[in-house]
């Protein structure tokens, strides 16, 4: 049979338009099925046929994917700018519900720290019927200055969409004194909880920028704005699971990470895979350097932040 071009867009046209099967088209030309595969595969070598996938998912993104190869991460996901913040928030911290909930699976021990982007994203995330697994708040909590984005909250409600059990760490995230902290993490219930910390699968973290007028910990009252100033002044550029950390990514040696009751820095870097999932061109900075640091393994983020960070290296 004469493969002419002309018979070639015929039978393409049958395929791709009429969505024809191809056993359908080799009854119509009274030829085999493999015959009819081999043109159609003719059809896209001589350019008769292009397939163009329109890939509009936020895991897919050339920002995402610049990203990615540049800091060695597993997955990133960049999601659309809304001119809303809080809709932009919203809407990343859906994708990182579903992209989660795919994830966890029975026997999972995972940890949380806090903030608003993982209450919204744990609030998304559907029951999930897994079976022993167990979730571990990282860090002590804010009290009764955010309940409803304390670490212990968290933890309780992811659990109980994991139906599994939670420990939380029932303390404040920063205490007065290196000492105090010292004696904090002998308590029983505290020690069991960050024990088991040292065999986690997943963590979930939030990123916050440590320019006094953006911490996190200023805002529950943990930190003074004068002690902000200076942290801040001694090159610390965002705070994670209540530890400070430089531009490097490094955490520092400072006072203040000697008083934060949570998971050890160096446990927290052996977890697999460290989810951070954050918002905001002021927190850029603080992403940045997470990045750099390979603090975190996975990224959640919007597009104006997700630009303004690959802006910082040219």
């Amino acid at each position: 049979m004469i493969k002419s071009f002309e018979l070639l867009v015929e039978m393409a046209k049958h395929y791709y338009i009429d969505s024809m099967s191809q056993s359908e088209i080799a009854e119509l030309y009274k030829i085999s099925r493999p015959t009819v595969a081999n043109m159609l595969k003719e059809c896209r070598e001589k350019g008769i046929v292009e397939i163009r996938i329109n890939d509009k998912s936020p895991f897919s993104s050339e920002t995402g994917q610049i990203l990615m190869t540049k800091y060695g991460l597993e997955t990133v996901c960049v999601v659309p700018q809304e001119d809303d913040y809080a809709l932009t928030l919203y809407k990343t911290c859906l994708e990182t519900a579903g992209f989660l909930s795919s994830l966890l699976e029975n026997r999972m021990k995972v940890g949380i720290s806090w903030g608003t982007a993982l209450y919204h994203t744990i609030r998304q995330l559907p029951k999930l019927g897994l079976m022993d697994c167990e979730v571990i708040q990282l860090m002590g909590g804010l009290g009764a200055v955010a309940l409803y984005y304390d670490g212990a909250e968290l933890a309780r409600i992811l659990a109980d969409k994991m139906c599994g059990r939670f420990f939380p760490v029932l303390s404040p995230v920063l205490v007065q004194s290196r000492e105090l902290r010292d004696a904090l993490l002998k308590e029983p219930g505290i020690r069991e909880a960050l024990e088991k910390a040292g065999s986690l699968s997943l963590a979930l973290v939030g990123l916050s920028s440590d320019l006094p007028e953006d911490s996190a910990l200023v805002k529950a009252g943990f930190l003074s704005p004068e002690e902000a100033r200076q942290v801040y002044s001694e090159g610390s550029c965002g705070h994670l699971c209540g530890y400070h950390y430089d531009a490097e990514g490094k955490f520092m040696n400072s006072p203040i990470n000697n008083r934060v009751v949570g998971i050890n820095p160096d446990e927290f870097l052996q977890i697999p895979r460290r989810m951070g999932i954050a918002c905001g061109k002021q927190k850029a900075r603080a992403i940045h350097a997470a990045l750099k640091g390979r603090l975190i393994t996975d990224l959640f983020t919007d597009e104006l932040t997700a630009l303004q960070i690959i802006s910082f290296e040219r």
